[in-house]
């Protein structure tokens, strides 16, 4: 029985179990994207819904052999007021100054652009099951792709 309740507190301890892990890449130049599909999970800090996203989701975009080359994937906090990056129209934005114009107001929220920063469907709001979540997931890069 102790040795049960180890291996909870450890699972509970761990970093894929806790939130605050680690963010995906932070974008710098989005208007020079050169790759057909980019995600973007809009997060806010310690927010445990991000990193089950993160982690059952997104990391494996990045990994696939199947989209290498063909999407990139950034992380953006939308309470962000200090780091600036530019959008794929050429303007600097913090997360901030950009979750109004792309109305994200929920954490997370999941967005996938084209090359060009057009939007590829509705975002994903919220966590979900990871297997219908990877399936929407794989459909708007591939909606991207298609745009």
């Amino acid at each position: 029985m102790k040795a049960i309740w180890v291996f909870l507190v450890l699972v509970w301890l761990s970093p894929a179990h806790s939130a605050g892990g680690e963010a995906l890449s932070f974008p710098v130049n989005l208007q020079q994207q050169q790759v057909p599909a980019v995600v973007v999970l809009f997060s806010l800090p310690d927010c445990a819904y991000c990193e089950k996203v993160r982690q059952q989701s997104l990391r494996h975009v990045s990994t696939d052999p199947d989209y290498k080359g063909k999407v990139a994937v950034y992380e953006i906090d939308f309470s962000d007021s200090k780091r600036s990056f530019i959008w794929f129209d050429g303007n600097r934005y913090t997360g901030k100054s950009l979750a109004s114009p792309l109305n994200v107001k929920f954490s997370p929220t999941v967005m996938v652009f084209n090359a060009k920063g057009a939007v590829a469907g509705k975002p994903l709001l919220g966590a979900s099951l990871p297997e219908f979540y990877g399936a929407y997931l794989d459909q708007l890069i591939k909606a991207a792709w298609a745009l």
